[in-house]
């Protein structure tokens, strides 16, 4: 038997270490001296998981199959235990007699070192890692009481005292040893992360959008001015942070929300500039009490970037008793308490974003910028998949470009809410490749140019495009 949220647990937990190994690392190399293991983030959280999973689930002196079972779907999940001579089930099984042998042994489970880490690269830049840490190692703890679906009393005690440790916990509850001075220089900048001029560089690539990269770029222009007078002492315009993205499908929202958060982090306003994406499903419960945690976690694992919903209008779809209600609620309230280093752009259908808007006072309060997405334009469609096949090494026979255009032209005119924009060039193309393939395999003899050439016949829909002629 297997715990039915185990994939969504595990993947939370592999995109928080990612955040967060860097800063880690850099704190172990400032407290490295001659002779220590070379520091290893992913090592240290792995060591930390498999304690605190074998801890939990020997707490009550029974482990169950269902148990040991979701400690196996880690251990695959993350390559292996931290202790290769040891198994998960084998460290389980020693959690268990120690436990039953001496009922105490176990009664002290310590902040994990990641946490103190984290804590003290928090305190020395002003970012928020360690809450995304604690968070994320109380999630697993609670996953792990949970997974055979009863949680009892000692299970329950446990579990509690191990949520007052983490989140009570506080860089002065650290010893002269573990300290690191806050003027340590462990924060360098990532090689790997773009200049702003690079940013806007790709946003300007991207097909199409030409009011929303007039929007970013006022916003930028705005946020250089502002940083200018405050440099100089003089008086500063409050940010608009928050960002309504509006429009049909496909139409680039989530792109363009990824290049932002990475522009903001750029600028300064964000300290990390990462995306994480959710909508209904990842915010709402069906049970009382569920979805404020669920909103909060979310939350969490967003702090320093932007946290895009998409479809945000849902959440206000269901009625009085709904949990999305409550879900808007923690929403509010946890922008608010993180506002100097969380972004939150909501998404969806133009109408139904506004009607969004109206239904709660602190959202039409603190989302008063909007973005418009247009529609892709039939030449823009062209032009997308064009890149399409460009990126996958294709090219288009002599009229087969004309016959494309007058496609699009069609699908465009005929239009309604749901069409795919981005997303329809990209289905065409794949079904495009897929019967190119179907074509040339049976062929006698195939040479680079036939591998590579799109016919017209290879485009779905074109056999009713005869004599049609775009507007």
């Amino acid at each position: 038997m297997r715990h039915p949220d185990s994939p969504a647990i595990l993947r939370y937990i592999q995109n928080t270490i990612s955040v967060l190994t860097e800063p880690i690392e850099k704190v172990a190399w400032a407290n490295w001296k001659e002779g220590d293991d070379t520091p290893d983030a992913l090592a240290l959280i792995k060591f930390e998981l498999d304690w605190i999973g074998n801890h939990f689930a020997s707490r009550d002196g029974d482990i169950t199959e269902a148990e040991a079972a979701f400690l196996d779907d880690v251990e695959v999940f993350f390559g292996g235990p931290y202790y290769e001579e040891l198994s998960n089930r084998d460290l389980s099984r020693i959690a268990q007699n120690g436990f039953l042998t001496n009922p105490h042994i176990y009664d002290e489970l310590s902040v994990p070192l990641p946490v103190e880490y984290l804590q003290t690269y928090d305190n020395a830049y002003g970012t928020d890692y360690a809450t995304q840490a604690k968070a994320m190692f109380f999630r697993f703890a609670n996953a792990v009481i949970k997974a055979d679906g009863c949680v009892s009393p000692s299970e329950h005690l446990s579990l509690s005292s191990y949520k007052e440790l983490l989140f009570n916990y506080q860089l002065n509850d650290l010893d002269d040893s573990q300290s690191v001075s806050s003027n340590t220089s462990f924060k360098s900048k990532n090689d790997d992360e773009p200049e702003l001029d690079d940013l806007i560089s790709e946003l300007g690539a991207l097909v199409g959008l030409g009011k929303v990269k007039n929007e970013v770029a006022q916003l930028v222009n705005f946020l250089k001015v502002q940083q200018m007078r405050q440099a100089k002492g003089m008086a500063v315009q409050p940010l608009s942070r928050h960002l309504v993205f509006y429009g049909n499908p496909g139409t680039g929202k989530t792109t363009v929300a990824r290049l932002l958060a990475q522009i903001y982090r750029s600028l300064g306003v964000l300290s990390k500039g990462h995306l994480v994406e959710t909508d209904r499903a990842g915010l709402v419960a069906g049970y009382i009490g569920q979805t404020a945690l669920k909103v909060k976690e979310v939350v969490t694992e967003a702090i320093g970037g932007v946290l895009f919903i998409d479809e945000a209008y849902t959440l206000s779809t269901g009625g009085e008793t709904d949990f999305g209600r409550e879900a808007i609620d923690t929403l509010i309230k946890m922008m608010e308490d993180n506002r100097n280093d969380l972004i939150v752009v909501v998404a969806g259908y133009t109408d139904k974003m506004s009607a969004f808007l109206r239904t709660n006072p602190g959202l039409r309060s603190r989302f008063t910028k909007y973005f418009e997405f247009e529609d892709y334009t039939p030449e823009q469609l062209v032009e997308i998949f064009q890149l399409f096949c460009t990126k996958g090494s294709y090219h288009f026979a002599s009229s087969t470009m004309d016959d494309l255009t007058r496609l699009f032209s069609v699908l465009y005119e005929t239009r309604d809410e749901t069409f795919g924009n981005g997303r329809l060039a990209r289905n065409l193309f794949e079904l495009t490749i897929n019967n190119q393939a179907n074509r040339i395999v049976l062929l006698p003899y195939v040479n680079d140019e036939v591998l590579s050439t799109i016919e017209e016949t290879d485009i779905p829909g074109m056999a009713d495009m005869q004599g049609v002629r775009p507007h």
